[in-house]
Order: structure tokens, then C-alpha cells, then sequence
């Protein structure tokens, strides 16, 4: 059986998913996706035929939306090959949902899910790949990451390590070095030089931080009928998971969340300061994502009166 899978390129989440695989399937591809690109992406597969070469085509972590939904609904060859898992509960709201080959589940009898965690438990409800400790752990540590339970439930550094090697080595260095642990089968557990690098990762965000959070612009939108008090910052997009911790210590500017807009990549990140909803604030400006974290794209038009206050910096 051949297998193309489409999962999320900037987090780890979406690379839990390229090792599952690589674990259940001899032969399959797979395409990353940024997480507004996911209907580019899958369409050029379509467009150039490709798509028709595979028995079954994944996509996780991301979900593919309209009007690129509807042609995949009318075209049987490739609707009944393709199953798309997410937990975005955005993508619900916007009703990307209603086919049978879409998978949006937000909750399960576990917890909150992750695009790993839901792939995990299909590759083995299906019989493609048989659970063990070490891929227990990653898929665990993983979800735990994504959904933020790690800090908010567990305490759980052992997730945020998984993180730091991806955000410093890249998601192909990522997926080969977990790749190692996961062959190993001895658990996660990480050589000298990878933790040399979870050490100076956070050492460095210390030494940065400090001045990030210097240049915050406070920006305040009302979205369906509730005012959201923003603080925006700029930085790099490694640290999108770290700032808000900072402010939360002392919110001296009294924000809900804070959004970073990104200096190396083309997106803006939320995270919670107080308990609102993230996703409301990034879908007003184009985006998705779930209450506690969520984006939106730089160049949408609603956002380049945020944009306007960082010029010339």
C-alpha cells in the first residue's frame, strides 16, 4: 500500500505524525504544510495528478477547507482514499466538518486531543501499527505540548525538551533524531549534544526576553460583542510558547492574551494571558486555532492597523 501523507510543518505535532507513519507504512510520502497552505498544497497534488498514485492519503494536524472541501466530496477516487484528522476546534465552527472524510475532534474520553495523539489511535484501531512504550511516551509528551497540558496539568518539562530540539535543529533534523529514540524502543531520551541545546535554549530566551517584551503595543478589538485587550509584541517565532509565561508573572499592562507577530515567519501567534478565547481574536484577523493558542496570517487586511504600529522598527 502506498501513503501520502499532509501534516502541519511548525510544531511538533504535525511531526508526531511523519514518524507514526513512518512506523505503520513501508511506502509512503509525505508534504508539510504551513497552516495556511494546506489547500495549495493538497490542490497541487490534484492538480497535477499524483494524488490518483496512492491508496490512501492523510492529512493531520491541518484541515483542508472550502471550496477545495466540495470538489474532494464530488470526486469519489479521491474522497474515498483521503481522511483528513484535526483537532482545531475553529474548523468546526467554520462547518469543515460535515464530510464524511473530515475528522475534527476537539475532546475525546482522554482529554483534549492533538493531531498526533488522533493519528496515533487510528493507526492502531486500524491494525497499521501496534502500540509500545516508546511511542506512547512520544505521542503523550506531544499531545501534552500541543494542548498546553503539560504546564497546565502535569508540570511536565519533559514535553518542552521535544519542542526545543524542534524549534533549534528544524523539523527534519526533529523527525531523524526521534526517529533514533523511537527505533531505540528505550523511551525518549536525549544524547549530550541534545541537551547542550534544550540548556542554551532557555538560557538564550532569558537573555531575550527582557527587550521582546520592552517593545510590546497594546491593541484592543471587540469581537462579537466582547473586547479583547491585545499585547503585541515582535519576535522570533521559536518563541512562541514562551513569552506569555513572562507577562503572566507581571501584567503590568493588563492584557487578555498576547500576539506575536512573527520576524521570521509570515504569521502572528496567540497565547493566553487570561482566561478568554484566543481563536476569536486570530479568526477576527483571518486565522484559526484553538482557545489557549491560535494565529492568523500577517497580511490580512483586518491586521495592518496592527501592522502600522510597528512601522519603521
Amino acid at each position: 500500500m502506498k501513503v501520502l501523507l499532509f501534516t502541519h510543518e511548525q510544531d511538533i505535532d504535525g511531526m508526531g505524525n511523519v514518524i507514526l507513519a513512518s512506523q505503520a507504512f513501508e511506502n509512503f510520502d509525505y508534504v508539510t504544510v504551513k497552516t495556511f497552505e494546506v489547500n495549495k498544497k493538497v490542490g497541487e497534488k490534484i492538480q497535477d495528478g499524483t494524488i490518483y498514485d496512492y491508496d490512501m492519503v492523510f492529512v493531520t494536524d491541518v484541515c483542508i477547507k472550502e471550496p477545495l472541501l466540495k470538489e474532494i466530496s464530488e470526486n469519489e477516487k479521491i474522497n474515498k482514499k483521503i481522511i483528513v484528522l484535526d483537532h482545531h476546534k475553529s474548523e468546526i465552527e467554520e462547518g469543515n466538518n460535515k464530510y464524511d472524510f473530515v475528522n475534527i475532534i476537539v475532546e475525546n474520553d482522554k482529554g483534549k486531543t492533538s493531531g498526533t495523539s488522533l493519528f496515533y489511535e487510528y493507526l492502531i484501531h486500524n491494525g497499521y501499527l501496534e502500540r509500545n512504550d516508546t511511542l506512547d511516551e512520544l505521542v503523550e509528551y506531544t499531545r501534552q505540548y500541543d494542548t498546553w497540558e503539560w504546564k497546565t496539568i502535569y508540570n511536565n518539562y519533559e514535553a518542552r525538551k521535544l519542542h526545543i530540539i524542534f524549534e533549534v535543529l528544524g523539523y527534519q533534523e526533529y523527525i531523524k533524531r526521534v526517529m533514533r529514540m523511537v527505533n531505540d524502543k528505550n523511551g525518549i531520551l536525549y544524547n549530550d549534544e541534545e541537551q547542550a541545546i534544550i540548556e542554551d535554549f532557555d538560557k538564550k530566551f532569558q537573555e531575550d526576553v527582557s527587550s521582546i517584551i520592552s517593545g510590546m503595543k497594546l491593541y484592543s478589538v471587540r469581537v462579537e460583542s466582547e473586547t479583547y485587550r491585545i499585547g503585541y509584541v515582535k519576535c522570533p517565532y521559536k518563541y512562541r510558547n514562551d513569552i506569555n509565561e513572562i507577562v503572566m508573572l507581571d501584567n503590568k499592562n493588563d492584557v487578555d492574551l498576547v500576539g506575536m507577530i512573527m520576524t521570521d515567519m509570515d504569521t502572528v501567534s496567540y497565547r493566553l494571558v487570561k482566561d478568554v478565547d484566543a481563536s476569536k481574536v486570530a479568526v477576527y484577523f483571518g486565522g484559526k486555532g484553538h482557545k489557549a493558542a491560535s494565529s492568523n496570517p500577517q497580511n490580512n487586511v483586518r491586521f495592518s492597523e496592527v501592522l502600522e504600529m510597528f512601522r519603521g522598527e
